[in-house]
């Protein structure tokens, strides 16, 4: 993919990694986009290619996607017609691609872009605050709409120093 800022992050990359510093481009977390009207970015995989990586891989793919017709901002501006595509994991929440279809699609997606490259989960970007009444919202939905797998280990890790939880987690396996 030719694109500026991918030299760009590239360039920087081998200028790191020259210092001695370990910095590494993660090409799947750049985005690209067409200014068109309405615009349309992407970035990471599409679903054939996620759907061909999870066969290879044993692993499922999901897709959630959401419109823009529910959001404020772009109802103000008359573009409700946009819509965003999110291809994950649901077993671990790993973003595998997002591909944005409409109003300031080439803005909002670099928030995707900045998950996939920190390799930050479903499960942590969805408590995000995203200001109202603003585009970013398009985001948020899609990402708390995601179906991903509830890892209840983890979720008893979080609380076990509460009392009242354990408590509760008492009660119920005692049955």
């Amino acid at each position: 993919m030719m694109l500026a800022h991918a030299a760009s992050a590239q360039g920087i990359s081998v200028i790191e990694q020259i210092s001695g510093n370990d910095n590494t481009l993660d090409h799947l977390s750049v985005p690209a986009a067409c200014f068109t009207h309405p615009e349309i970015s992407m970035v990471g995989l599409t679903e054939p290619q996620a759907r061909k990586k999870g066969e290879e891989g044993g692993f499922e793919v999901s897709i959630a996607k959401t419109s823009f017709k529910a959001n404020t901002k772009a109802l103000a501006e008359n573009e409700g017609e946009g819509l965003a595509k999110l291809i994950y994991r649901p077993d671990t929440g790993a973003i595998l691609g997002v591909h944005i279809l409409g109003l300031h699609a080439a803005d909002l997606i670099h928030e995707a872009s900045n998950a996939i490259a920190m390799k930050t989960s479903i499960k942590d970007i969805k408590f995000a605050v995203h200001a109202h009444p603003t585009l970013s919202e398009v985001l948020d939905e899609l990402f708390k709409s995601a179906k991903v797998s509830f890892d209840s280990i983890m979720v008893l890790g979080l609380f076990a120093s509460d009392v009242s939880f354990r408590l509760i987690l008492d009660l119920v396996s005692s049955g």
